[in-house]
């Protein structure tokens, strides 16, 4: 093989290889999968993001669809937190502290109880799963909690602390299950205040879309106006 052979040789066997090597690294990133979920004016939610939700979903719903899950935990929390997080963030860590401070000096359900006395925001009640707010719920049923008292449960609003009193559990009906549950509320705003916000926030923002994994295209929520998909 004369000389000019061989480097056009090495010519064509470096093209090869270059060409192995992109077509590897394509199929490497196709591999990957698509992490986010939801893109809204900049703030990023990922699939991880609603696992634990579904997760506890799962836990009383089995028979309810993934997706009709993820459409509820992005609706009902995700994504007015993720809002008020960045709308309000000074007056969250003053409402935060406020519900560290009560932690600290309640170590059971009854001191709660005792010690949150003159906090306005309280309410001892019967909740299910399906009627308390989600971080709550996902805190309260389990029945070594019972005589405890929560760590702040962060929500769209503000913060809880709640105490669990008795869990009272249905035979063979696990979405019927009770529990007598004190919560006392370190908020930003009422519900209803927070509402009004929120619906001017979603007049707002529902064009502003910027990603939606193309997988739950119809588990977001339905205030949403989607791009086109590229």
């Amino acid at each position: 093989m004369t000389a000019r052979r061989r480097h056009l040789a090495a010519i064509v066997v470096a093209a090869m290889l270059a060409a192995m090597l992109t077509a590897l690294g394509g199929c490497s990133r196709a591999a990957t999968p698509e992490r986010r979920l939801l893109v809204l004016d900049g703030i990023e939610i990922t699939l991880a993001d609603v696992e634990p939700y579904v997760a506890f979903y799962d836990s009383f719903l089995p028979e309810g669809g993934r997706k009709s899950k993820v459409q509820r935990a992005l609706e009902d929390h995700l994504v007015p937190l993720r809002l008020a997080q960045r709308a309000f963030p000074a007056e969250r860590e003053q409402m935060r502290q406020r519900a560290a401070a009560l932690c600290s000096v309640a170590g059971n359900a009854y001191e709660l109880d005792k010690q949150s006395e003159l906090v306005k925001d309280r309410r001892r009640s019967d909740l299910t799963r399906s009627s308390a707010l989600l971080p709550v719920a996902m805190h309260v049923f389990d029945p070594e909690r019972v005589g405890s008292v929560s760590p702040p449960l962060e929500l769209p609003h503000g913060w809880f602390v709640v105490g669990v009193f008795d869990l009272r559990q249905s035979p063979g009906l696990v979405i019927a299950d009770h529990v007598a549950a004190l919560q006392v509320g370190f908020v930003t705003h009422t519900a209803q205040q927070f509402q009004d916000w929120y619906l001017e926030q979603q007049r707002r923002l529902a064009d502003t879309v910027t990603f939606f994994h193309p997988d739950f295209e119809h588990a977001l929520p339905t205030w949403l106006r989607l791009p086109p998909r590229k």
